[in-house]
Order: C-alpha cells, then structure tokens, then sequence
C-alpha cells in the first residue's frame, strides 16, 4: 500500500518552516505520516515489507546527515530543497559519499530552492533542477487588503513607517515555545498567513514571509543590512520581489514618504507552474521507484560511519575552541598587568609634588578660558587669596584610577 507524508521541524524556532510544511499539505493527496525531518531513519513499525511511504520533503534537509539514507519504506520526493555547507554538527556537505550520496542520487532529481543548494548539488553530481521555495505554492483565498505588516524588521523601520502610519502590526517568525502539536502548528501557520493575504503591503527581513507574500499576491518588500547580510544568498528569490538596503528604504521614507502599494515583479504563475509539476513528477516517481533503495544494513554501516565522522570533526571544533579560550585568557591576562604597570606609574607621578602643581595650574588655566575676562579677574583674585580649589584635572585623574581599581581596598 501507498501511503503519503510530508517532513516536519517540530523543534524548529522559525515560524518559516511551518509555512513550508503548510505549502507542502496543499500539495499532497492525502498525509498520512508527519515525519521529524531530522530523524529520517527512524523506524516505521507501523508498515508491512511492501508498503511505501511517498514523503515530500522541502526546506532544509541533510541538517542531520547522520539520519541519511532514510527508512526503507521511505521514497522522498525532494523539491524545495535548502542544503546547507555545513550540516548540524559542522561536517562538510561535499564529505557526502558512499551509500549516503547513492541513495541521494537515486531520488533525483532533486529541486534545488536556490542557487547554492543547486551549486552544491553539482559539484556532488547529484542530478537537480532549480525551483524555489515551496511556500511560493500557498494558497489562501482573496480578500480585502488593509494595513502594514512588518515582519522581523529593525525598530527603527517600524517607528518610520509609524510617522506615516498608524494601521502598522508587528509580526515575527520567532517562536518563543514551540509547540509539539503539528495540527495546532498548522493552525498557526494557516493564521500567519492570512495576515499576510490581507495586508496592503508587507516589509521584511524574512525569506519565507516575503514568498507567502508572494503566493498571495501582497506588495512585499525584502529589507537587508547591506553591510554585513548578501541578498544574493536567496537567488533566484531576491529577483522574484522587491528588496533594498535597511538604510537606504530609511532615507527614502524620510525625504519622500511613505511608497504608495506596488506590484510584485515575479511572473507567479510560471514559478508555480515549475514547483508544482515538479511535485508531481516527483510523487510519480516515488510511486514506483523499487525499495529499499539501499539495503538496510548497509544504510546502518554508512551512518555509524558518519558518526564516526561527526565527532572527529566536533573534536577537532573543541579542541580549536578550548585553544582559543586559551588565547584569549592569555591575552587578558596581558593587558591586566599592563593596566596594573600603568595605574602604579600614573599613582607615582600623581604624588610628585611638581606634577601637582602643574595639573593645578592647568586646571585653572582651563577654567579661565570659559570665563569672561571680568570673571577671570575675580577668580584669579579668589584663587591668590586660596579662596577656591582648583584641582579639576587631578580629580579627574585619581577618578579614572578608582574606575580601574586603585587604590586596592585593604580590607579582608
């Protein structure tokens, strides 16, 4: 029997990937299973040796390369793929060879969600297509538009369009207790993305809210730090809307106000057309592929080996850690003694009495420059006649040794 899924992050903390998970229920004919994402390889008793499970799995995957290849009744289709460099515990994605890598290719062609992913993709020659992100497939049916989202973007952002705006609701895809309930989580994502597809228009920082405002056809605009953040890291999404530098939409809004609703520039319906037969195509496949793709025990070896792996390489990661910390100290400890050689030789040249003498006479001198010069008489008089106390810059210095310290309290 044929059986159908979808993967799930149920300990994820970005709301985007409930969204993702929602895109990929609207695809399929039916769920039957809601599989952890991270633990593929989890056994399935509830399946005979002939049943299958077609299991669509967008968004981030191989994060745990560990649990790779996956259960034996698994046949995943894989469209919306985002592969990291790196998987969770710092192994190297181009490491992936063996049973691991066969199976992988087995299932291809696998539909790359960006430009990176299909770039990593082919230098392990693993056969794919580029197709965006699923969540540019959500459905939600149309209605009146009013109001500004913004979502997960800078405070000062908010507070500009709030010069302009008063119908501003905050939003963001950080969740602070995830729940472990997927219905509720879907009811949740449902939720979010209602907000989105009545928006007048919606600012971002977020990826996978500015593609479910996409999908919905809500004037979005993809906001990022120039200086340190590369728009480019979502092609060939960054082209499907509109996006800008933090400061420079900034600037704009405060010389010209706020924009009037725009258009979105993505042709929509061709970028669906492309995920959804490749949905599809990939859910015919799946149908009929001949499991188990990889004998079990054989599965099993590639993963303990890769554990193998895995914790070389988090101890080569400790052990670099532990030898900065190391550095680190040391050079606290440096500049300690140094601050302590410099608070003993400013506390000596403090005592001499010439150096007194010559901060006293600068403190005054500083003092007669801010005063008119009838007032500067009458302070020159009052100092002669030790009328007033002029030491400023010795305070000064004596306060700044007190901050880093000196004099050491005696007390035990």
């Amino acid at each position: 029997m044929i059986y159908y899924g979808l993967t799930w992050r149920p300990e994820t903390d970005n709301a985007g990937d409930d969204l993702v998970a929602l895109a990929a229920l609207q695809q399929l004919p039916r769920v039957d299973h809601i599989l952890d994402a991270d633990a593929l390889d989890a056994p399935l008793p509830g399946l005979k040796d002939d049943d299958r499970l077609v299991l669509l799995t967008p968004g981030l995957a191989l994060r745990s390369s560990a649990h790779w290849p996956p259960e034996k009744h698994i046949a995943p289709v894989c469209v919306g793929v985002h592969i990291s460099e790196e998987d969770a515990w710092g192994l190297p994605i181009s490491t992936l060879d063996g049973v691991g890598l066969e199976s992988l290719k087995a299932f291809a062609p696998i539909g790359a969600r960006d430009v990176r992913t299909a770039n990593r993709l082919a230098k392990l020659n693993v056969p794919h297509t580029l197709t965006g992100c699923l969540t540019l497939t959500l459905e939600h049916p149309a209605q009146k538009r009013s109001g500004v989202v913004c979502c997960d973007v800078p405070e000062e952002v908010v507070a500009a369009i709030r010069s302009f705006r008063k119908d501003v609701t905050v939003l963001t895809h950080a969740l602070t207790s995830p729940s472990p309930d997927f219905d509720r989580r879907m009811a949740d994502a449902k939720a979010l993305l209602a907000q989105y597809a009545s928006a007048e228009m919606v600012f971002t920082r977020r990826l996978h809210c500015a593609m479910a405002c996409l999908a919905v056809g809500t004037p979005v605009l993809l906001l990022y730090h120039a200086a340190y953040e590369d728009a480019a890291r979502f092609a060939p999404m960054d082209a499907m809307v509109r996006k800008q530098p933090v400061d420079d939409f900034l600037r704009e809004v405060r010389q010209h106000g706020m924009p009037a609703p725009w258009r979105n520039p993505a042709d929509l319906g061709a970028i669906q057309r492309i995920l959804q037969s490749a949905v599809a195509e990939g859910l015919h496949r799946a149908e009929a592929i001949s499991l188990p793709i990889v004998a079990p025990e054989l599965a099993d070896n590639w993963r303990q080996d890769r554990i193998r792996r895995i914790m070389k390489s988090a101890a080569g990661k400790i052990q670099r850690l532990e030898n900065q910390h190391y550095d680190d100290l040391h050079a606290k400890f440096s500049q300690l003694m140094l601050e302590e050689d410099a608070k003993v030789t400013l506390r000596t040249l403090l005592a001499l009495p010439e150096v007194e003498s010559a901060l006293r006479s600068a403190s005054l001198r500083l003092q007669l420059e801010q005063l008119a010069p009838k007032e500067q008489k009458a302070l020159l008089a009052q100092h002669k006649r030790s009328m007033v106390d002029i030491d400023d810059l010795i305070r000064q210095a004596e306060g700044t040794l007190a901050q880093l310290g000196w004099p050491e309290s005696n007390e035990d």
